[in-house]
């Protein structure tokens, strides 16, 4: 949590400054709104010190000050209420205590969180639901007649075809010439250029050698068996799945929750490890001493560890290339020999602990022709081939236009064009999936161009990752009227509840410039 001396800025509110209290209790909140809404994952400190996540912070201070100036205060029944449905499970008829009292044990007090954190928190999220019913009154006042006139144009069947202009049809037009492949490569230089990589060297500790210390721990959780089912409630049933996305039995998302549990203990005893070589590492070395280049490999050699080093890496790919994790990437990055105290440093992954220290920095270079032609003459054709289906696209787009106001048909001109007519699987503005799609053209697209169109007409030509397509909007097909009337009901009271949600984001995201929220010129958030 951020944090600071007496004195330390932590911005204005109100032509006043924000408390430290003011402002851990905001941090504290959206420490828990993230845990809840993640299924029961704390965010990291990267994740905290980005500009968005202080930004909410913030919103949550001048939230906080507004409930204040409103008098807005949750009953202690309404606040119990809420918490009560957090943890209550599927079949539960009371409050489970010993759930929420594993809660605070396991997950509150581990980060210097207490029950009154949470209750605080609850009573701040209730006071938002309270203030949504006020804020976002106007989003109640969608009719019936609307919502059916909005359900109507949303699900109405559309049936479609297309004719679509692939770039890999053009492929075999396409010849490259010596001169036109170094033309090419020339102007696209930067295309070839290799980002800067490096080398680290380093030491890990096998997560999977820790597996005894783990289970060991794990004996000692004399309430494990309350831990996980608390787990499982708290991030819901959808949460847990297997490799095809299906989602797992309480059996099997409990034992799924019991073996990351392991898999986190094995991390702790291997980080613990690599602590203790870190510190044997920086003993003996000050200002006046300080760690060297090679004082890694030197020390590990000496306590019998490996130190192996890496193929050159850059920081887009590192991590797949690498197959690591992110961390490890950003962390090697970091890595100054020219200061000690970043040199070396322990990167935690699933895999094990990572103690690392630079091996060789190599700069960023643009590599020659002679290596890149495979790849260089590759991309010419496909650049090319792209060019020539739209070229076509455009083409008969004009064919189209002006074969249509002489009275001829859409069909007849495709057919005299000798283009490939496709006939789309029927689709509405809401469809979400549609596994029968065309692969050359999205249903997102297919979506946004058939919405303005009317029946019987015809898109322009309109240019997509893999050439193009213009789509021919045949006719708008009737709702299902027994859908409709299953299915009105809802769709009104999701209308409403959609409109009021985004009335009160609205008067919440002005909230900070009305309560006169300044920011601190430390953090890296800026005034909303």
């Amino acid at each position: 949590m951020e944090g600071g001396g007496r004195g330390y800025d932590f911005g204005m509110i109100n032509n006043r400054p924000i408390t430290r209290e003011e402002y851990r209790a905001a941090y504290t909140e959206n420490e828990l709104l993230y845990f809840l809404r993640s299924g029961s994952k704390w965010p990291s400190r990267e994740e905290a010190e980005d500009p968005n996540y202080v930004n909410m912070v913030y919103g949550r201070i001048a939230f906080t000050e507004k409930l204040k100036e409103l008098k807005v205060e949750p009953t202690v029944e309404a606040t119990a209420k809420w918490i009560a449905e957090i943890f209550r499970g599927p079949n539960d008829q009371v409050f489970p205590m010993e759930r929420y009292q594993a809660f605070v044990k396991n997950e509150l007090n581990p980060r210097n969180l207490t029950s009154d954190d949470f209750h605080r928190f609850a009573r701040h999220q209730v006071a938002q639901e309270q203030l949504v019913s006020v804020f976002g009154m106007g989003g109640k006042l969608i009719t019936p007649q609307e919502a059916e006139s909005f359900y109507r144009r949303s699900n109405e069947p559309l049936a479609t075809e297309a004719v679509i202009f692939s770039a890999t049809n053009y492929l075999k037009e396409v010849s490259p010439t010596p001169a036109a492949l170094g033309e090419f490569y020339t102007n696209n230089m930067a295309e070839y250029r290799l980002p800067e990589r490096i080398q680290v060297n380093f030491v890990k500790w096998e997560a999977t050698n820790f597996l005894a210390e783990a289970d060991m721990e794990m004996g000692k959780i004399t309430n494990l068996a309350q831990h996980i089912d608390a787990a499982y409630l708290r991030a819901g049933t959808n949460i847990f799945r297997d490799d095809a996305g299906n989602p797992l039995s309480m059996e099997a998302a409990k034992a799924k929750i019991k073996e990351d549990e392991r898999k986190r203990l094995t991390i702790v005893a291997a980080q613990k490890k690599a602590n203790e070589f870190l510190v044997a590492l920086f003993e003996g070395h000050d200002e006046k001493n300080p760690l060297t280049p090679g004082d890694l490999a030197k020390f590990a050699k000496e306590k019998n560890l490996v130190v192996q080093t890496t193929k050159p890496f850059d920081m887009a790919t590192g991590a797949t290339a690498m197959k690591t994790s992110p961390l490890f990437v950003q962390t090697a990055f970091r890595l100054r020999n020219a200061d000690p105290e970043e040199s070396v440093k322990s990167v935690p992954t699933e895999e094990g602990v990572y103690v690392i220290d630079l091996h060789k920095r190599i700069p960023s270079e643009i590599q020659p022709f002679e290596t890149v032609q495979d790849r260089a003459t590759n991309d010419y054709r496909e650049f090319q081939s792209l060019n020539l289906a739209r070229l076509a696209g455009s083409t008969f787009e004009k064919i189209l236009t002006n074969g249509i106001a002489q009275g001829q048909t859409f069909a007849d001109l495709c057919a005299a064009a000798k283009v490939n007519l496709v006939a789309l699987p029927n689709f509405s503005l809401s469809t979400r999936t549609l596994p029968q799609m065309d692969s050359h053209i999205s249903l997102d697209m297919a979506q946004n161009v058939a919405s303005s169109l009317a029946s019987g007409k015809a898109s322009g030509f309109v240019p997509s990752a893999s050439g193009g397509f213009i789509l021919h909007l045949k006719e708008k097909l009737p709702v299902d009227e027994a859908l409709l009337k299953a299915e009105l009901p809802e769709f009104l009271a999701r209308q409403r509840e959609q409109r009021m949600s985004a009335a009160f984001f609205d008067w919440f995201q002005k909230l900070p410039r009305e309560m006169n929220l300044v920011l601190p010129a430390k953090t890296s958030g800026s005034k909303s």
